[in-house]
């Protein structure tokens, strides 16, 4: 039995290198990742909802702090405070733990109650330039967060800038691709928009200044093109260069690199443009397995024929659900998936239940949404079903 395994564990290692689909190639490698781990001494992630945001985000990061650990054991996690076990509770830590990345840790390092180790707009988020964040490690840390989410099937890190993953995978320094919108510094930003139009600059401009400070040339009539790439290229690459080796280290330590620098087509699944890890309803409604009855979880109150009302409450409240789910925004689409199965990532089989509640519920382990039968308006179910995704950030949701 244990020769057929390991026969079949080699197997997926060359399919990962040749498969054609690459994000198949990333769910082979990650698989045979953790296979080849599964009996190592297991990492427990616990944290207690009952402590404030602050407390829960430091045990979050103090996990990820730790050195010299192999990122691909099993896992395990453990909401203190809440009774719900199993995947479903590994699916929502390694969302919440993205979430984090992309809002903010609840955790003031001197000038912010909450701290953002990436900035930027859409798609062309870069590392903070903060000494603070490089001197704790957090950028290493982040690299870990992303790749363990990645090993675990978790959430991507949407939005990071073309050129910063371009760096980041050691790619030329001359092909670069920076643009001004990878530059969150709004003057400098403004210094470059000065140096490629045509008005003469002044000795006092905030231009002289920013070249002065970065001990540039002055510019004048004939550097002032090449001048503003240098410094749109300083203020990108080179002030988060230490950032990006940071990052860079912790994403090496989960055990990704190895895919990443054989598989560079599955980079894009790893950092997926922002604009294309939005959930539509359309992905979500394709995944949906509706019911046809009202489901009984006492087999001693079922009656043997189907009830003409049942089928008319299933046929409202499924209706209902696919109405909230074609008009509500992107923001609460994804708070109904983690309330529903852990996190915002859809999976193939997500099922809906019609049942005797007074609350719609979900079992995450399960991958399971239950719906209360009695509604009989949509705006009393929309108001309901809100109330209660809206808790997937503070708790766990449902069990």
């Amino acid at each position: 039995m244990e020769e057929a395994e390991d026969i079949s564990t080699r197997t997926t290692v060359s399919k990962w290198r040749t498969v054609s689909d690459p994000k198949h190639a990333g769910q082979l490698f990650c698989h045979e990742l953790l296979h080849s781990n599964k009996d190592l001494k297991s990492l427990f992630l616990y944290v207690d909802i009952r402590k404030d945001k602050q407390e829960q985000d430091q045990d979050l990061v103090a996990f990820y702090k730790k050195d010299n650990i192999q990122w691909a054991s099993p896992l395990q996690c453990k909401l203190q405070g809440d009774v719900a076990t199993g995947s479903g509770v590994s699916r929502h830590m390694m969302s919440t733990v993205i979430y984090k990345l992309i809002s903010g840790f609840h955790i003031n390092l001197g000038n912010a109650a909450i701290t953002k180790l990436f900035e930027g707009e859409r798609d062309h988020q870069i590392p903070s330039v903060s000494r603070e964040l490089l001197d704790r490690d957090m950028f290493t840390i982040a690299g870990r967060m992303i790749g363990h989410s990645f090993l675990h099937q978790g959430p991507s890190f949407p939005g990071l800038s073309t050129a910063i993953m371009h760096t980041l995978f050691e790619g030329s320094l001359e092909t670069t691709p920076v643009t001004i919108r990878d530059c969150p510094d709004l003057d400098i930003r403004h210094a470059v928009e000065m140096l490629e139009g045509d008005a003469e600059l002044k000795e006092s401009d905030c231009v002289h200044q920013l070249c002065r400070s970065w001990n540039l040339p002055a510019p004048n009539a004939t550097n002032r093109k090449q001048l503003s790439e240098k410094i749109l290229f300083h203020a990108v690459i080179e002030r988060t260069r230490p950032q990006i080796n940071q990052f860079q280290k912790g994403l090496k330590e989960t055990g990704l690199w190895l895919l990443l620098i054989h598989r560079r087509d599955t980079i894009p699944f790893l950092f997926p443009r922002e604009s294309e890890a939005e959930l539509t309803p359309q992905m979500i409604l394709d995944c949906i397995i509706w019911p046809s009855s009202v489901t009984i979880f006492f087999e001693s109150f079922r009656e043997d024929d189907v009830d003409e009302s049942d089928i008319m409450d299933v046929h409202r409240v499924t209706l209902y659900l696919k109405t909230f789910i074609e008009n509500v925004s992107p923001v609460e689409l994804k708070s109904l998936i983690k309330f529903w199965i852990g996190w915002e990532v859809p999976t193939a089989e997500m099922k809906v239940e019609v049942v005797e509640a007074t609350l719609p519920t979900a079992s995450t382990c399960f991958e399971k949404l239950r719906l209360p039968r009695h509604y009989t308006t949509y705006q009393t179910f929309h108001q309901d079903l809100c109330a209660c995704i809206s808790t997937s950030y503070s708790g766990f949701g449902c069990p």
